[in-house]
């Protein structure tokens, strides 16, 4: 009979006659779900919906995992205390559990991985070091290919950018910096990305992890690492991957590393030295020169240092060392002995580059110069508040100071207006440790402290000023209103991604401007950051959009400080002695292994920062430097409209202060 309904009937009406009875209905529908949910739990599809949901977080752990399979599959039992019971839908269909803990790490070991090596005693082997490292790493020549096959797979492949290059070419960034991984650890990484990628080279997603260790970032360790990678990318340059039927091939490019890193890469002393840029051939003696010109070829006051002349250096210094050791030098007496003989060579050269030749392909780095910018602007803010001040030796507290003092007013607003509530939290305590004196505040500005400054720094400078101020501290108010307003427009064009001709001729104005600014008004003058801002920023600015036709804004950290606080999160799933070996596998799996398998990695979307607040542009209330007018119709607010405003503008168009105010 069955055999003659299915010959004769629709298929549609074979379905209303079992679904017309409910007995009928649960028993073929229970029959049929149940086999489909024995083959389903072991099934491939479930392994990864298991591993994804374990990396839906970062890494869950056991007890938050078990949690969670717990919740999408059990619920309590509606008659007996305390007992679990599985979630049916109707017709009896039992929702499908994911993977045991046990079961899940099984699946997880026998993913390829690649090979992750770890720095053990055979790879610190004649390193002079006494410090115990925790850490792994990978190799280059064969990663980069393993990532190159990942980017090459249809769904990504159309995004990549060529930059007129052979399609295939893939062009390297590599960089690295300190890791925050607790206040009393210290940890380094190394991170690699591809320019290709395009704008996602901001995104933590896009920065991948090759070197990690439990050490400082000038350990012997990190540089025997840079060493053995400067190595596989010298091997790489020569060699051709067929890849997705595509001929790859490899070249650097960029170092995108805050100066600091760039230094010790380059074999350079710090930053404090005599001649302190990494960049150019400047020392502390001719940095405030105003007519100074910075630039490649002659009729430039400075140029980029060349790695010829720092080889040669180099030689020199290695000479003179061996003429310390055999006259028995003190060893008090020989580290300054050195540094003063490498300035006398008018350089900061020490070493041989860590990474050779591709040292000349280095920029500075947007994020941190930004961050930097903002403290120095905001030391010299607080310096005046307090000078205004005035404040009597009876204020040993930040709440002894009185509530209408130019301090007070400013830190007032630092914490409810501006809302760098951390930084005015660091200003009190700072001020109850010293009163004010001696020692500078110590505080690192973060991305975030950096962009409220760009929005409201003005609202700083409205509570330092006073309707009786003097002639000489109303000068002293202006100035840091218009030192601002070019930080922050400067900043505006320096941290792009995408940037045009007209933008860069903006941003070259600008920078001299707040390096103007600086020499001739304020009493710290010039410091690295200061004269890299006005006068390497340009250049290499110009130098990217030539290259890339983007931006500075492609070699900045911010994907890869994204990618340290990551790494952070990873880190707090692991065991001590293998932590490295463990992030290196865990993040393989989420940033490539996963999204392979057709999982998306939860994703940090690359926004374009607003620096300058949209309301100057959208509200006629507000003057271009972000405070609100005495009136809508007003052209600009009471700042910046004041006759002494259009005084300091002249001296900085002139290079010298006017006599008016002098």
């Amino acid at each position: 009979m069955f055999d003659t309904l299915q010959k004769r009937c629709k298929l549609e009406t074979l379905k209303n006659y079992v679904v017309s009875n409910k007995s009928l209905t649960k028993a073929v529908v229970s029959d049929s779900c149940k086999k489909d949910l024995e083959g389903f739990i072991n099934s491939p599809d479930n392994i990864k919906r298991s591993i994804s949901t374990f990396y839906s977080a970062g890494v869950l752990g056991k007890r938050k995992y078990q949690s969670v399979r717990q919740a999408l599959s059990m619920k309590n039992h509606p008659s007996k205390v305390g007992a679990k019971t599985r979630i049916t839908l109707s017709s009896g269909f039992k929702m499908p559990k994911l993977l045991t803990y046990n079961n899940l790490m099984a699946e997880v070991k026998r993913i390829d991985i690649g090979k992750v090596y770890e720095i053990d005693e055979n790879y610190v082997a004649g390193i002079d070091s006494d410090e115990n490292v925790n850490g792994a790493y990978r190799d280059l020549r064969e990663y980069l290919p393993r990532l190159a096959r990942f980017y090459l797979q249809k769904n990504t492949k159309e995004t990549l950018k060529w930059f007129g290059e052979t399609e295939g070419t893939f062009l390297v960034a590599f960089g690295g910096d300190g890791c925050p991984f607790g206040k009393h650890e210290s940890a380094c990484s190394f991170l690699i990305s591809f320019l290709n990628v395009g704008r996602k080279v901001m995104s933590s997603n896009d920065n991948f992890i090759v070197f990690g260790a439990n050490c400082q970032e000038t350990s012997p360790v990190v540089k025997k690492c840079v060493n053995s990678a400067v190595r596989q990318i010298v091997d790489l340059e020569g060699k051709i991957f067929e890849i997705e039927g595509l001929s790859v091939t490899f070249q650097i490019k960029e170092l995108p590393n805050d100066m600091k890193m760039v230094a010790m890469l380059a074999g350079e002393l710090s930053i404090s030295a005599r001649y302190f840029s990494p960049f150019a051939n400047v020392s502390k003696y001719d940095c405030t020169n105003l007519k100074g010109t910075f630039g490649v070829g002659r009729g430039h006051t400075w140029e980029p240092w060349k790695y010829e002349q720092r080889v040669a250096v180099v030689q020199k210094v290695d000479n003179y060392k061996e003429t310390l050791a055999k006259q028995k030098c003190p060893q008090k007496q020989m580290r300054p002995k050195i540094t003063d003989f490498i300035a006398k060579q008018k350089s900061r050269q020490e070493f041989v580059p860590l990474v050779g030749k591709i040292v000349e392909k280095a920029h500075v780095e947007p994020l941190h110069l930004k961050n930097n910018a903002w403290q120095y602007f905001f030391r010299g803010v607080l310096k005046e508040s307090i000078r205004k001040s005035k404040l009597p030796k009876t204020c040993k507290k930040f709440s002894d100071v009185p509530v209408d003092s130019a301090f007070s007013r400013v830190i007032t607003s630092l914490q409810m207006e501006v809302k760098c509530k951390c930084l005015a939290r660091k200003v009190k305590e700072w001020f109850d440790d010293t009163q004010g004196l001696g020692v500078d505040l110590t505080y690192r500005f973060t991305g975030k402290d950096s962009k409220r400054f760009c929005h409201n720094f003005m609202l700083l400078i409205k509570w330092l000023s006073h309707e009786n101020d003097s002639h000489l501290e109303k000068q002293r108010v202006l100035v840091f209103a218009y030192l601002g307003l070019r930080l922050r427009d400067g900043v505006s064009l320096f941290n792009r991604f995408a940037t045009t001709e007209e933008q860069l001729s903006q941003l070259a104005q600008t920078a001299i401007e707040y390096f103007r600014v600086n020499a001739l008004f304020v009493e710290t003058s010039v410091n690295p950051t200061v004269w890299t801002l006005g006068h390497v920023v340009p250049v290499h600015a110009r130098q990217v959009f030539e290259q890339y036709g983007q931006g500075l804004g492609t070699v900045t950290m911010e994907g890869r400080e994204a990618k340290h606080i990551f790494l952070k999160r990873l880190s707090e799933n692991t065991t001590y002695q293998r932590r490295w070996v463990e992030i290196l596998k865990h993040e393989f799996i989420m940033m490539v292994w996963l999204p392979e398998q057709g999982f998306k990695v939860s994703e940090n979307k690359v926004q374009n920062a607003a620096y300058i607040p949209p309301r100057v542009f959208s509200d006629p209330a507000y003057c271009y430097c972000g405070l609100l007018k005495a009136c809508s119709t007003a052209a600009k607010c009471t700042f910046c409209i004041d006759p002494v405003m259009r005084l300091i503008e002249k001296s900085i168009t002139d290079g010298k202060i006017t006599a008016e105010l002098k």
